[in-house]
């Protein structure tokens, strides 16, 4: 078939007149039937509006292709990862920090992409009905860049500093969101892990921050 006998095909499919179609692109009706006879060729970009107009593609209409566009790659970069995170009790940063993290290939989530993401090895078991074991790395993203607004289910990288900001720690909880406030849970086979994650240690100078979102964990293997 030629692309003008393409086209009046379709066209005909559709239920379309010639006149009719010849308006949806603004055209003439006789230019519409030149270019289904033949007469004229069909340009690129006037077949794109022919596609728009009838449910198809202008490579349809053009050389008969229904292969759809490729769909792109995931997008690999690298991202740091800035220390492990515990899947039980806190976890002091500052036991564990990095003057330089180490920079891993990783696939980034690219729902979010203007706010910071990074990698953290899990530390622990207080996660593991969730399929979250230690050794694997958890993808994070900044939760107050991506403007995350909290629901239960949620598994989110909690922030817990004190002595003015001196010592940080960190964990990883499930959110359940009550009308009393927000809790955050442990999710664990292991029974020491049974009760919500206690934010404050009692001396009235902790700030608990929800720091960041997990979007996914990769699993390591040796």
């Amino acid at each position: 078939m030629t692309p003008g006998e393409r086209l009046r095909t379709k066209r005909e499919e559709r239920g379309i007149s010639a006149a009719e179609l010849a308006q949806r692109v603004g055209r003439s009706e006789s230019a519409v039937r030149n270019q289904e006879n033949g007469t004229n060729g069909i340009p690129a970009t006037l077949a794109k509006k022919y596609a728009s107009a009838l449910g198809t593609t202008a490579a349809w209409i053009l050389y008969g292709d229904n292969t759809p566009a490729p769909v792109a790659p995931p997008e690999l970069t690298v991202l740091p990862m800035i220390g492990p995170v515990q899947a039980g009790a806190w976890l002091a940063l500052d036991d564990s920090s990095q003057d330089e993290p180490t920079l891993l290939t990783a696939t980034v989530d690219r729902r979010y992409p203007h706010a910071p993401q990074w990698l953290r090895e899990i530390r622990g078991d207080s996660m593991n009905e969730r399929h979250i074991y230690p050794g694997d790395l958890a993808h994070i993203v900044d939760a107050s860049a991506a403007g995350i607004n909290l629901n239960t289910g949620m598994v989110v990288e909690v922030t817990r500093s004190r002595d003015g900001g001196l010592l940080r720690e960190v964990t990883l909880k499930e959110v359940e969101v009550t009308p009393e406030g927000i809790r955050l849970w442990p999710r664990s086979t292991n029974p020491r892990w049974r009760e919500p994650l206690d934010l404050d240690d009692g001396s009235g100078e902790v700030e608990v921050t929800v720091t960041g979102l997990l979007l996914t964990t990769i699993r390591r293997f040796g």
